[in-house]
């Protein structure tokens, strides 16, 4: 009879990556965590670009490092404006896992150009950040999309009462 053989499940990226449990719970890591990715001489840089999603524009970072097959990679995106949460993200970054077309090579970027590049847009935005305030409306939706997600605090956000969103007359809740 022969002998089965297994072959060995990929771990998820994050985990290759050593992100915490808690990393991987709420899909996000602090700015210098992402710094300590980066300086880390496994991981590459493979894009480093200014663009928006259906949430906001931001820096998007993809990095990618050895895995148990093959090399993994995870997407970062933060340093930018959040439109729903109503706040500049400066000091976190979300992440998410791309999809991995089999034979496409990317090109590797040089790694203390793109750490120059996020400090200079992290210094930027975080100016903005501690120059403005969140609205009672940009933070229930913050609360909602850290209870469920993102497009959940969206499809939350539509149901609510206009009264409950107002931000006249709460100057003092802030």
């Amino acid at each position: 009879m022969p002998k089965e053989h297994h072959k060995p499940l990929n771990k998820p990226a994050a985990e290759q990556f050593g992100l915490t449990e808690n990393e991987r719970l709420f899909y996000r890591v602090s700015h210098a965590r992402l710094m300590q990715l980066l300086d880390d001489p496994k991981t590459r840089v493979h894009r480093i670009e200014e663009s928006s999603n259906s949430f906001g524009e931001y820096l998007f970072v993809t990095l990618s490092r050895p895995g148990s097959a093959k090399r993994v990679s995870m997407t970062f995106y933060g340093l930018g404006y959040h439109e729903y949460r109503e706040r500049w993200i400066a000091d976190e970054w979300f992440w998410y896992e791309p999809n991995d077309t089999p034979g496409v090579v990317r090109p590797v970027l040089d790694r203390e150009a793109a750490w120059q590049h996020i400090e200079q847009r992290y210094q930027e935005v975080r100016s903005y950040a501690q120059n403005e305030a969140q609205s009672r409306r940009g933070q229930l939706f913050e609360m909602l999309a850290d209870l469920t997600d993102e497009d959940g605090a969206w499809a939350e956000m539509q149901d609510l009462p206009g009264w409950l969103l107002d931000d006249e007359g709460d100057e003092g809740l802030r």
